[in-house]
């Protein structure tokens, strides 16, 4: 049974970019990587059929969390609509089921993108669905800021400075 009078979680972001910059980092898989850690997870693997009908899945470090879900429409550099699926592995409680609403909009001096979330099943669960949505816009902004001139590797981890590999970690009789 559908609750009724649930009001979408909104989020916008003006970009100084192209609508196609935008729309290829939100569904080119290794920009994708580069830019989005919901809660802080890395992603790890990414479907992403960009047609009606067509897969998209989200895999994240440690298999803790998945996100998938089907595109039921698809207009390129203009619109995505598809379910949106959280999985946890370790928390059913936290599962749940969305509807996301992409909108990618061309302006004179860039862009602009509009998400839509719908079906958030509790009034408690709006807040940080839109906290979640503003910080990965804010993080798309800064990767689309930054891919310009930017010789750095992504190193895959988020933690400031750390840019040793696992192997690397213990050097210094530690």
């Amino acid at each position: 049974m559908e609750m009724q009078n649930q009001q979408p979680v909104k989020a916008s972001k003006e970009f100084s970019v192209s609508v196609q910059e935008v729309f290829q980092a939100w569904n080119d898989p290794e920009k994708l990587k580069q830019w989005w850690r919901p809660m802080g997870n890395n992603i790890t693997d990414v479907t992403n059929e960009l047609k009606e009908g067509g897969t998209v899945r989200y895999t994240f470090s440690d298999n803790s969390l998945v996100i998938s879900g089907k595109y039921e429409e698809v207009k390129l550099n203009e619109k995505l609509r598809y379910t949106w699926n959280w999985e946890f592995t370790d928390d059913a409680v936290r599962n749940a089921a969305y509807r996301l609403c992409i909108e990618f909009v061309s302006r004179e001096n860039g862009s602009e993108i509009h998400v839509t979330q719908e079906n958030v099943q509790s009034a408690e669960a709006v807040h940080p669905n839109a906290e979640g949505w503003d910080k990965g816009l804010a993080d798309l902004e800064k990767f689309l800021a930054g891919t310009k001139g930017s010789n750095a590797p992504h190193t895959g981890v988020t933690e400031p400075g750390y840019r040793e590999r696992p192997e690397q970690v213990k050097v210094g009789g530690g």
